[in-house]
């Protein structure tokens, strides 16, 4: 299916085609991949309209999608093809790659095409869903064929990461129209390589200046000296003003209210009902911050753990998945490494046979961004005091990854003294059943668990029973014979 006819209207609103430099600040949730692949369909319609007026051989015009992770070009290109588009080439290393994208991709970075083509075999080895071996069989195909090779000069949208650029097969290519994608993510030496390789003439920038910026390896000095400054930042502070995209999609209007009021100005627009966001247990509150009394402890790398958070929120996604949730709407996020460990290693160690905690995520703020899941447990681990916990867009981050429910697991007495903590546990209090004291709750939680544990051990005596029923009838009609 194209792009509606609506869309492609609200791209020329926005004037994206007249201006040589666009930059679009897009909320959490706003969409954004989803605008980029009409916006990119909108310049190939505009490609095609002025070639056909051209006489002669020119070059055909061609547009980039680039930005400084994989996850970050393949959800642009995954928005093209749910829009029926597939004319592009997707450059980059075969691991790293979207499954469903690897038909369109060119493997040509340091490795020979023999080692792609074992790479490829590998993939189709490991655990994978039909229909991602479909897509893996499909690329295998097109790397023999070498088809992709020759596509790479003829498409008009090419796909590749800031620091792919070089590779060699991007050699005496020119890309006029350059998209930068998660750009407020991007450090701005990185921005700069796919605008001057390539000759870039019209540069649209997507990003949101309020969640993580770029992680920059080193001394402090390397902050000191701007490096955290991106391309984004600098060319809204020389006066280009972006262009907002201020409705959510995501998040039940319960949740994205926190970050409407800490870190947007009230400026957010709900895209989605509390109905369309409904809570998947009876049960289980939309919004409710947990008080874990327990202690933080220091690792050797100053990273911070905290034992009975941990043991809290084993027992809620073990609760969760005895309740039918399954694994994959599950998301952990924790503030600290030393936290998600600890985390990690629980739910591989605990007794609880189900093939579904495997299916859980659990990560740091910063391997969250981008991501959403339909519950969002939030362990902040702090009890002394906040620490960098209470970085605005760390935070902005962390509590608007849920769509439906976010649960946050802290500490109450801590927690509370700081200026945005404390406005976040106000919105908890403000909901029925907002505020829990783990204490209390734990007792509903081990009930749940019982159950669930009894029933399991019911349908496994029956299966026992009905084995050895099976095996008695066999036994007779031997006798009998």
């Amino acid at each position: 299916m194209m792009a509606s006819h609506e869309s492609v209207e609200e791209v020329k609103e926005l004037g994206i085609h007249t201006l040589p430099i666009t930059i679009i600040h897009g909320v959490f949730g706003a969409g954004k991949s989803y605008l980029l692949a009409v916006v990119i369909l909108f310049f190939v319609q505009l490609f095609e309209k002025s070639e056909a007026l051209t006489v002669g051989n020119a070059r055909p015009w061609k547009l980039l999608i680039s930005s400084s992770t994989n996850v970050a070009v393949d959800r642009v290109l995954l928005g093209l093809l749910s829009l029926g588009f597939e004319k592009f080439v997707r450059v980059g290393s075969v691991r790293k790659i979207a499954k469903p994208v690897l038909p369109y991709s060119l493997h040509a970075g340091s490795e020979n095409e023999n080692e792609q083509l074992k790479e490829l075999h590998a993939l189709m080895k490991e655990d994978l869903t039909p229909v991602e071996k479909v897509c893996v069989r499909k690329s295998i195909e097109q790397h023999k064929l070498g088809t992709n090779k020759t596509l790479l000069k003829q498409v008009r949208v090419v796909g590749v990461t800031c620091a792919a650029c070089p590779f060699p097969c991007m050699n005496d290519l020119k890309f006029p129209v350059a998209v930068l994608d998660e750009c407020s993510q991007i450090t701005e030496p990185a921005s700069l390589l796919p605008i001057a390789r390539f000759e870039c003439e019209k540069l649209i920038l997507v990003g949101d200046p309020k969640q993580l910026p770029p992680t920059i390896q080193g001394s402090d000095a390397a902050h000191e000296n701007g490096l955290e400054q991106t391309l984004f930042d600098r060319l809204c502070l020389m006066g280009h003003k972006p262009v907002l995209l201020r409705t959510q999609y995501r998040c039940h209007p319960t949740i994205s209210a926190i970050a409407n009021d800490l870190f947007y100005e009230g400026n957010l627009m709900n895209g989605v009902s509390e109905t369309e966001r409904s809570p998947l247990l009876g049960w289980l509150p939309t919004l409710c911050f947990y008080n874990v009394k327990g202690l933080e402890q220091i690792e050797r790398d100053n990273s911070f753990h905290n034992v009975a958070e941990a043991a809290f929120t084993l027992k809620l996604i073990q609760s969760l998945i005895a309740s039918g949730i399954a694994g994959s709407m599950i998301g952990v996020i924790t503030l600290y490494k030393s936290q998600m460990y600890k985390l990690c290693h629980l739910l591989s160690a605990v007794d609880f046979d189900h093939p579904d905690m495997k299916a859980v995520q659990v990560s740091t703020v910063d391997a969250f961004q981008g991501a959403e899941k339909e519950i969002i447990i939030l362990s902040c681990v702090r009890t002394r005091q906040v620490g960098f916990i209470d970085s605005e867009k760390r935070m902005n981050v962390a509590l608007t990854r849920g769509r439906r429910h976010l649960l946050i697991v802290g500490n109450l007495a801590c927690l509370r003294k700081n200026r945005l903590w404390g406005r976040v546990i106000q919105h908890c209090e403000g909901r029925e059943d907002g505020l829990q004291h783990a204490s209390q709750y734990e007792p509903q939680l081990n009930h749940l668990l019982k159950d669930y544990f009894e029933k399991q051990a019911e349908e496994k005596q029956k299966k026992k029973s009905e084995k050895d029923k099976s095996k008695d009838n066999s036994y007779s009609q031997k006798d009998m014979i």
